[in-house]
């Protein structure tokens, strides 16, 4: 196999060369694409691997390029170090701009026209697809999910967005009709959903611009509402490990603060000109009438149950209960106590320190509420909202107590 073959098949760099004598320790080594070759293991530099061929090159090969045999070999030789990605470390302040700097890297896993599968890689997700799209393709759209990835690394409250438990990559089933998608849990209207009992986000290729005809791939600019709805569900499976901690005003809200963000197609997010961005998500809300919104009752929003917010979805409260958690959220991140997201910050804190056996409710009445009353907190929500130009009332309190 020629330099050059190897260069394009195994997407390998070549980093030196000298002469190798004798290297019991080589082995056949696979690419994911099923190309092979004869080196010697020589150690994990970042997220590559460093190996040596039979006539003396020094080779680094992306980690996730090899097959998945290679993998597990490699990281039994180092103990289970040898992560295919570095997760970004969050800020210690709300960034400005958040993206990629370039379009991520993608890897033809397999495809198999006979059994309708097919499975790219970037560098944090999976996807599989029951059509031939194309790493060029899938470098696209893929920028979506790599930016939305980076942008929830990056928020100053620490989130560490991980796969799911047994899994290397999040992943994401593309369904080339929309019958297909439907079938496997897709919901009637949206452009993709995330079901953390299947741990896989479920999406149908026209949410995502790419149009087949017969064998024939074309991608256009995927519509601004379908980006927003995606960005909002990939959110949720980048907090996969936060939704058994969390009530459900905050998983739905925390999705929603990311939503509301400007995206640029390039892979690219912005929180410059937040507060317009807030005026225009409340407009949205609001069927798209200005003026005041009406916000679910704090405590009862604080309190809803999955099944009461289920509900809403067929029952035509669901805008007003997305945006009041949306609102909720912004208040904790950007106008709560000093503004700095100091208290929803040491909340999650409490939350991930005792994990399953945390105490939520309790949690979140020592940091987020404090010692105000509901009226009090109800009270400072609106007022803080007011300065951002915000209206809001609350409707009234359907739970009872206090």
């Amino acid at each position: 196999m020629t330099p050059c073959l190897l260069r394009i098949v195994f997407g390998l760099a070549l980093v030196g060369s000298s002469a190798l004598a004798q290297q019991p320790a080589a082995r056949t080594w696979k690419s994911s694409a099923g190309t092979s070759i004869e080196a010697v293991f020589m150690g994990i530099q970042g997220a590559s691997v460093k190996l040596k061929t039979k006539d003396g090159r020094d080779l680094s090969v992306p980690l996730d390029r090899l097959s998945s045999d290679d993998q597990q070999w490699i990281k039994s030789q180092s103990g289970g170090a040898a992560a295919a990605t570095t997760t970004p470390p969050a800020d210690a302040q709300w960034p400005r701009s958040v993206g990629l700097d370039d379009k991520p890297e993608v890897v033809v896993v397999k495809e198999d026209a006979e059994k309708k599968e097919f499975v790219y890689r970037s560098p944090h997700y999976e996807f599989v697809c029951d059509s031939r799209l194309g790493g060029n393709v899938v470098r696209e759209f893929g920028r979506m999910f790599e930016a939305t990835y980076v942008i929830n690394c990056k928020f100053p409250l620490d989130l560490k967005p991980k796969p799911e438990a047994l899994r290397e990559f999040f992943l994401a089933r593309l369904y080339t009709n929309r019958e297909d998608y439907m079938a496997n849990g897709g919901i009637e209207g949206s452009a993709g959903v995330y079901r953390s009992v299947d741990k896989a986000l479920s999406v149908p290729l026209s949410s995502l611009g790419v149009k087949m005809v017969g064998s024939r791939v074309t991608l256009d600019k995927a519509g601004d509402d379908d980006n927003a709805t995606l960005i909002h569900e990939i959110t949720h499976q980048m907090m996969n490990h936060w939704l058994p901690l969390i009530p459900t005003w905050y998983a739905e809200g925390s999705a929603e603060y990311v939503e509301m963000l400007e995206y640029n197609p390039v892979g690219r997010f912005s929180l410059a000109g937040l507060k317009q961005r807030l005026e225009s998500y409340v407009v949205k809300q609001n069927r798209w009438q200005p003026g005041t919104f009406t916000m679910l009752d704090v405590k009862d929003l604080m309190e809803i149950e999955s099944d009461a917010w289920a509900r809403a979805l067929t029952d035509g409260s669901a805008s007003r209960n997305y945006g009041s958690a949306g609102l909720l959220t912004y208040y904790f991140y950007h106008l709560d106590g000093k503004g700095d997201a100091a208290n929803i910050i040491a909340y999650l804190r409490e939350l991930e320190a005792a994990g399953r056996e945390a105490d939520e409710p309790a949690a979140a009445k020592k940091h987020l509420i404090r010692e105000r009353s509901w009226e009090q907190l109800a009270e400072d929500v609106k007022k803080a909202l007011k300065k951002e130009g915000i209206d809001v009332e609350f409707a009234p309190r359907t739970s009872s107590g206090s």
